[in-house]
């Protein structure tokens, strides 16, 4: 049962993310805290599938389910808030956490068919995709600038 639950407080903590996103309006087009949601994205991320702590395991959930909280609930917002289209948005918006939801354990997969004595492979390799997310959110912020 506790590992159950400790397993699933990222699921909780995304929960209660998305409860304060939706009472507080401060975050709205601050683009620093989706910067910082994927930066904590990423290093809890490694976190959780590298460090063989049960301490860091529950306080790298807490901060990969606010940052993984705060990113799906602000581009689900964005992708509503703008323009008449937010049903045709929303349905893009889907598609492409689809998308996401598919490449990211295919490239873990990947990792550990072809690289199978690395340690830790697929995390380090889906690490270096998120990674790459990060510099393409940055480089279009940047052009957008």
């Amino acid at each position: 049962m506790f590992a159950g639950f400790a397993c699933s407080l990222w699921g909780f903590v995304r929960f209660g993310t998305f409860l304060t996103l939706w009472l507080w309006t401060g975050w709205h087009y601050r683009f620093r805290w989706l910067v910082t949601a994927f930066a904590l994205l990423i290093v809890s991320f490694v976190s959780i599938l590298t460090v063989p702590s049960l301490v860091v395991l529950v306080v790298a959930q807490i901060f990969f389910g606010g940052a993984i909280g705060l990113i799906y609930y602000s581009s689900l917002f964005y992708s509503m808030d703008a323009g008449d289209t937010k049903g045709e948005h929303g349905g893009i918006h889907e598609a492409a956490i689809g998308i996401g939801n598919c490449i990211g354990p295919a490239t873990g997969a990947v990792a550990l068919q072809f690289l199978p004595g690395l340690a830790h492979g697929s995390a380090i390799a889906v690490s270096a995709l998120l990674l790459c997310g990060f510099g393409a959110l940055l480089a279009i912020w940047k052009t957008a600038k």
